[in-house]
C-alpha cells in the first residue's frame, strides 16, 4: 500500500493555550516522525483528565510508571497513534516509532540501520541527564496548558513530589535545576561533537534527534524568552541549529 492509498494515521496529543500548537516534547517525538516519514495524519487532542478514560475505553495499557510515595504507580501517558489501516493502537513514542519503521518500511527510517537498541540507550541516557530538571520543567510547562489540564498536571505532580507547587522553581532551585540543565547539554554536546554531520547519526536526522530537538522545543515554547535566548546561544549555538533544521518535521497543521 503506497503512502498516497493510506488512511490517516490518528495521532493523540496534548493540546496547549495556543490552538493548534503542541505542549508536550514526548509527542513531539510522535508528530517529528509522522511528518519525517510523510505519513498522513490528523490529531485528536484530549486534555490530560481525558488520557485515562481514553486509556480504559480502548482497554490499553500503561507503559510508564512513576515512583508515587514509594510506589509505582501506572501512568497514563501520551503520545498513543491509531492506524486505521491496520485497526492497531500503539502508545509511547519509542514503541511508536519502532511500528511505523516496521509497518512502513519503504518510508525513511527513524531508527535506521538497526540501531532501535543503541537509540533506546541514547533515550535512557539522554533522560537522566536531564532528571534533574524536572522540577522546573513541570513548572514552567503547566503555565502553557489549558486550565482543565493545568489543575490536573499541578495536582498530580504535588502529589508524585509531595512539595507544594510555589516550591518547585523557587530562586535557588531554579538556579540549581538550570546548572542541572547546562552540564546535560554540555554532555550531549559531546556526543553530537563526534558525528561526521549536523545530526547524531550524520546528515539525516534519527529519533534521537527529534527527541533532543522536542527538548529544545519545549523550552522554547514555555519557558520565560529569556531562558530561551540562553540555551539556544549554547555549546555554538547548536540547540538553535538543530531546532532549525527540525522545525520542518513539526506538523502543526494536522
Amino acid at each position: 500500500m503506497s503512502v498516497p492509498e493510506l488512511k490517516p494515521i490518528i495521532f493523540y496529543d496534548i493540546p496547549s493555550v495556543v490552538q493548534n500548537k503542541p505542549w508536550s516534547p514526548n509527542t513531539m517525538k510522535t508528530r517529528y516522525c509522522l511528518t519525517f516519514k510523510g505519513l498522513p495524519f490528523q490529531t485528536v487532542w484530549l486534555e490530560y483528565p481525558q488520557i485515562k478514560p481514553f486509556y480504559e475505553q480502548h482497554s490499553l495499557v500503561p507503559t510508564t510508571f512513576r515512583d508515587i510515595k514509594g510506589i509505582p504507580t501506572p501512568v497514563h501517558t501520551l503520545p498513543i497513534i491509531m492506524d486505521p489501516n491496520t485497526n492497531r493502537f500503539i502508545a509511547d513514542s519509542f514503541a511508536i516509532a519502532q511500528y511505523l519503521d516496521e509497518q512502513y518500511p519503504d518510508t525513511p527510517k527513524v531508527l535506521p540501520n538497526n540501531t532501535a537498541a543503541l537509540v533506546y540507550v541514547f533515550q535512557t541516557t539522554f533522560y537522566s541527564a536531564i532528571k534533574g530538571t524536572i522540577l522546573l520543567g513541570s513548572f514552567r510547562g503547566a503555565q502553557k496548558l489549558n486550565p482543565e489540564s493545568k489543575e490536573y498536571y499541578i495536582r498530580t505532580r504535588e502529589e508524585q513530589f509531595g512539595i507544594p507547587w510555589e516550591q518547585f522553581a523557587t530562586p535557588k532551585k531554579r538556579e540549581e535545576q538550570w546548572n542541572v540543565l547546562r552540564v546535560a547539554c554540555n554532555t550531549v554536546d559531546e556526543w553530537y561533537a563526534m558525528s561526521s554531520g549536523q545530526f547524531i547519526m550524520g546528515d539525516t536526522p534519527c529519533f534521537a534527534d527529534f527527541m533532543v530537538a522536542g527538548l529544545c522545543k519545549w523550552i522554547q515554547y514555555c519557558f520565560e524568552n529569556q531562558e530561551w535566548e540562553e540555551v539556544k546561544s549554547w555549546n555554538g549555538g547548536r540547540w538553535r541549529r538543530l531546532v532549525e533544521a527540525t522545525d520542518r518535521y513539526l506538523d502543526y497543521s494536522k
